[in-house]
């Protein structure tokens, strides 16, 4: 059994596990194998300083502050671009999730970059189509881990299937035509030299 999620939806409060929509399973995967003269499977590894040679997972990545000392990811504090310090956004298992019903647009015009799906319990299903049975939207702040910033995600239906599609809203700029002022030119006036300069061939 999976975490469930807690979801607030127009004062319904709906429950949920959710999996990640795998693109291996849906489109299959490949995979390149690396052999040597023997056809042995080579492994990968790191070569460091030129005569080091460091195996695959002997390699990490730790943080340091000013005086070297190693720090851990639960000590950082997040600042904005004007110093000011901000807060944690928890993870979405930890918290009741408010979903706002939005126009389709703003989901179409949104960059998608992974996508979940509901795993439902059958006695709640009847409620959850309730709330999509227009083909309704609904917006709510994505963080898997407690984070300083969360995703936009939505909630999406298809029949009796239910997905969350996380990305990042796009802000467009809508441009207008402009105006553009045609001089109205006397043909009278204009000369037209018919010419030819036979030194130009």
């Amino acid at each position: 059994m999976g975490r469930k999620i807690n979801f607030k939806i127009e004062e319904s409060l709906l429950q949920s596990e959710m999996v990640k929509v795998d693109r291996t399973k849906l489109y299959g995967s490949s995979k390149r194998v690396v052999l040597d003269s023997n056809k042995d499977v080579c492994s990968l590894s790191d070569l460091y300083e030129g005569s080091v040679i460091l195996p695959r997972g002997s390699v990490g990545q730790i943080l340091l502050d000013d005086q070297g000392n190693s720090v851990s990811r639960s000590q950082l504090i997040g600042f904005n671009l004007n110093g000011d310090k901000v807060e944690k956004v928890p993870s979405l298992f930890s918290v009741l999730n408010e979903c706002k019903k939005v126009d389709l647009e703003v989901f179409l015009s949104s960059s998608i970059k992974s996508i979940y799906q509901l795993q439902i319990d059958s006695e709640d299903l009847d409620q959850w189509k309730l709330k999509f049975s227009n083909d309704e939207v609904y917006e709510f702040v994505f963080n898997y881990r407690e984070d300083y910033e969360g995703d936009d995600a939505f909630i999406i239906s298809k029949g009796s299937e239910f997905f969350i599609a996380v990305g990042n809203q796009n802000e467009f700029e809508f441009l207008n035509l402009s105006n553009i002022s045609i001089e109205d030119i006397d043909e009278d006036e204009v000369e037209i030299d018919d010419e030819l300069d036979f030194s130009m061939f």
